[in-house]
């Protein structure tokens, strides 16, 4: 048993030592870090804030962005920082964003200028501000809701937004809002709820914006329901600092935003397309598995066609048909449908995959690929076209000319090139090897620890053990021996069930079925620790336990009297 401790200690600094190097081979860079910036909404109103996001990987430690561009058109009032550190397939992914909320100083279209971090620049930005919103809604009032939908009227199947605000100038303790609904339209949630600043008839509030993407199903009127929240806030006499503010008790409110009504107008007459499709925008993009015009007989190319809207959902894109060219196979895949959201529009795309295999050399002209669509914003129909395309074609390899028909290719698909540590085939096959090693350890430490368990008398699987107790059992009770009948008792025990035996006598006399045996159990127990009056008499306890020693069934280890065993006299 010792060799076997050894041996799997070995095997276990061995495998530490292994997953140390495999980890700091896969901790190192895999890409360039990028500073990217991005706007929560846009456009916004004079008078309400918008927070801009910074994200970077890898950022060292103490960086922080010069935001001393910023004070010519904003003022900045708040700023955070975060750090996301992840683990995948054994890289070490860390991002650090930062948050700036800012109230622009003016109105129109303003550039944010670009942000340094370290040496890292961000991308400039613009952002739209409009006049402020009307203030008649609000009217001095503490809290309140407002909802609003736009474009309206708009087309069907085309996407229109739906916003709910909640604007407060008193602390909310608990609140909840309600989920909208509408007829003939289907409402998808656009990213998480927004938070914001904003001014109304001179009062600063603070606004939740949650938005929803709805897409009409039938032309028509809309009837979308109220929202309604629900919560408990603080007056403004209320407010208190530290602890006290966990005593106040606030205000219970209920609000609840009107009822909106839309309009949800029918195709256009002269949209000449077969699928009716309105979107902001649709693009069709082409990408190749290598240089089409580098082609020889025989080999295979893939051509990957995406189709992508802002707009719509990757459901209500239709598949890309491509037209057979004479002389080139063509072996299409499942095409992959994707749905993304941010806090404006929802974005589809579907991509369609497909392996081309010219049988012979010459000049082929793959057709034009052509998808009608209408443009929401500009209320126009237009095309998203790829344009024909002619491929030369050499002459293949002896080996790959063939008289037959051209056997079904497998698809080839060029990948960037990847470091070693990085790929997930050697990482399937290390995690495979340590598994192997641990197996083969936990073999060798019991095939090691088998003839020490059985030369040190532990319980094991032998039918003798258990039919040698009641042996000696009979020997100490009919010598009135208590001590002994006990062990004996406890050692049968211990044979009968050897994953959980019972620890006690009384424990054991649980799991028994003869009532009378139990209790002749139990005068045995009360001999070993109370106080001797006259010798025990183990007579009576033989004869019951020739017929009734037969357990009451296996119960868990909660089951029983977890009480230590007292020693006895």
């Amino acid at each position: 048993m010792g060799e076997a401790q050894r041996m799997n200690a070995a095997i276990s600094k061995r495998s530490m030592v292994l997953l140390a190097m495999l980890f700091l081979l896969g901790a190192g860079p895999s890409r360039a870090a990028e500073l990217k910036a991005s706007l929560e909404r846009n456009p916004i109103h004079s008078g309400e804030s918008v927070r801009l996001v910074l994200e970077l990987d890898r950022a060292a430690g103490g960086l922080k962005p010069d935001l001393a561009p910023l004070g010519e058109d904003f003022q900045i009032l708040q700023t955070s920082a975060n750090t996301q550190i992840e683990f995948i397939q054994g890289l070490q992914s860390a991002i650090t964003r930062w948050t700036i909320e800012l109230t622009p100083k003016r109105e129109g279209v303003l550039t944010i200028p670009a942000i340094a971090v370290g040496q890292f620049q961000s991308p400039e930005l613009t952002v739209e501000v409009l006049a402020p919103r009307s203030g008649n809604q609000a009217g001095k009032r503490d809290i309140f809701l407002e909802a609003e939908i736009s474009p309206d009227p708009a087309y069907v199947q085309a996407q229109m937004r739906y916003v709910v605000r909640l604007l407060r100038s008193v602390d909310v303790v608990d609140g909840t809002l309600t989920e909208p609904s509408a007829t003939n339209a289907v409402l998808h949630r656009l990213g998480r709820d927004i938070s914001y600043t904003t001014i109304r008839d001179g009062q600063s509030y603070r606004v939740l914006e949650r938005r929803y993407a709805l897409f009409p199903q039938a032309s028509g009127e809309l009837v979308i329901s109220p929202v309604e929240f629900e919560g408990e806030i603080l007056d403004a006499g209320q407010t208190g600092t530290g602890l006290s503010r966990l005593f106040t008790r606030g205000k219970r409110v209920h609000l609840r935003t009107p009822v909106v009504r839309a309009t949800a107008l029918a195709p256009p007459k002269d949209y000449p397309g077969a699928l009716w499709l309105p979107a902001k925008n649709v693009q069709l993009i082409e990408e190749w598995s290598k240089n089409p015009d580098s082609l020889r007989a025989g080999e295979p190319i893939t051509r990957t066609l995406r189709l992508q809207a802002v707009g719509l959902s990757a459901e209500q894109l239709p598949e890309v048909g491509v037209t057979a060219t004479d002389g080139v196979k063509q072996y299409g895949d499942q095409p992959i449908a994707r749905t993304s959201a941010d806090a404006d529009w929802v974005r589809g795309v579907r991509e369609q995959r497909i392996a081309l295999v010219p049988a012979s050399e010459g000049r082929y002209t793959l057709p034009e690929i052509r998808i009608d669509w209408w443009d929401t914003e500009r209320d126009a129909a237009r095309q998203a076209i790829i344009p024909a395309r002619e491929i030369q074609v050499t002459p293949g390899s002896k080996s790959e000319i063939t008289h037959g028909p051209v056997p079904e290719p497998m698809i080839i698909v060029e990948q960037p090139g990847v470091p070693m540590w990085q790929r997930p085939g050697l990482w399937q096959v290390v995690c495979a090897l340590l598994v192997i090693i641990w197996l083969i350890t936990v073999a060798a430490w019991r095939r090691a620890r088998g003839p020490a368990r059985r030369a040190g008398g532990e319980p094991g699987g032998d039918p003798t053990i258990a039919a040698e107790r009641p042996a000696s059992l009979r020997g100490a009770c009919l010598a009135g021996d208590a001590r002994a009948a006990r062990s004996a008792l406890l050692h049968w025990a211990q044979a009968s069930w050897p994953e959980h035996p019972p620890r006690s006598l009384p424990a054991l006399a649980n799991r028994l079925a003869d009532p009378q045996l139990r209790a002749e159990i139990a005068t045995l127990d009360r001999a070993l620790y109370a106080a001797p009056r006259e010798p025990w008499q183990g007579e009576a306890l033989w004869r019951r336990a020739r017929q009734g020693l037969v357990a009451r069934g296996r119960q868990t280890p909660q089951q029983e009297d977890h009480l230590p065993v007292l020693y006895p006299r």
